[in-house]
Formats: C-alpha cells, structure tokens, sequence
C-alpha cells in the first residue's frame, strides 16, 4: 500500500510541476549534470521553515545539478511531514525539484552531513524526462509552501 501511495506521489508532484505557478522552466532540452559549485551537498539533512504541524520535519538533499538556461536545481526530499489524502497520511515528499534561492530561503540550520537518501529515482527520472523535453519545472516557492502544494494535487488528483 505505502510503494502504491509512494507511486501516485511522485506522479502527482509530476503532474504539478507541469502545471503550477511559482516555477521556472527551460522551453529547450538541455543536458544535466552534476554540480559541486552549491553550498547544498548530497546527503545533507536541513531544518527549514516548515508548515505549523511540523516543526520536526526535515528536507534531505538528493541531488545538485546544472543544465544550460537553467540556475542550479537542486533535488530534495521531505520527511516528517503530514500530508493529508484520501488514503490516509503521508509523511514523505520522496523527490521535488527546487530553485537553489528557493532553497536557501527556505533553510534554517543545518543537521548533518550524512543523511539517508529518500527513494526518489522514479520521481527524479520522471521529471528528467519532461525536463528534457521542455515541459519539466523546478520550484521557486518556499518548501513549505510546495508541500502544501503537492498535498492539495494529490488530493485533487484522488478526487478524479
């Protein structure tokens, strides 16, 4: 049940970064590659400014790359959280795509250097592949706001 919900997350959180303000996006295909020019390192664990409710969670970072016509995207995960849906709580985002500044803004302190990475390769290569061909995004909201973006997409998304 958890892999099924895991599944319609990523594919709802596909389906609002298509689809939402609040994000930036390439009209061309572009190459990405891994960037070691961020303050943000794979494996980090962060604090951030969460949504009331959840002061406890924590935002891993996944993944930090560049793409020409792109600023740096760095890719997270988020614990903790409580997302309300049809099928009950949620307490991970496994992959969201997120403006450095975005990012930056969103952070309050650092925790470690050496967290457990979310599964996020299905979410990451679905958004790689609509990013590729145009149509991916990355967020500039704060984190806090995206989680809330995302739950009220997938509830819409449960609704149908």
């Amino acid at each position: 049940m958890k892999n099924i919900l895991s599944r319609k997350i990523h594919l709802s959180s596909l389906l609002l970064m298509v689809a939402m303000s609040g994000c930036s996006k390439s009209e061309t295909k572009s190459m990405f590659t891994d960037t070691d020019k961020s303050a943000f390192k794979v494996g980090q664990v962060w604090n951030y400014k969460t949504r009331p409710g959840e002061q406890n969670s924590t935002l891993i970072v996944l993944k930090v790359e560049t793409a020409p016509g792109w600023k740096t995207i760095v890719h997270i995960g988020v614990t903790s959280v409580r997302l309300k849906t049809a099928n009950g709580i949620q307490d991970t985002v496994p992959h969201l795509p997120i403006d450095e500044a975005a990012l930056k803004n969103s952070v309050t302190t650092k925790v470690r250097d050496d967290g457990e990475l979310t599964n996020f390769q299905e979410g990451y290569h679905l958004w790689r592949e609509a990013a590729s061909s145009g149509k991916g995004v990355v967020f500039t909201l704060s984190v806090a706001d995206v989680v809330a973006t995302v739950e009220k997409g997938l509830n819409k998304a449960q609704a149908r």
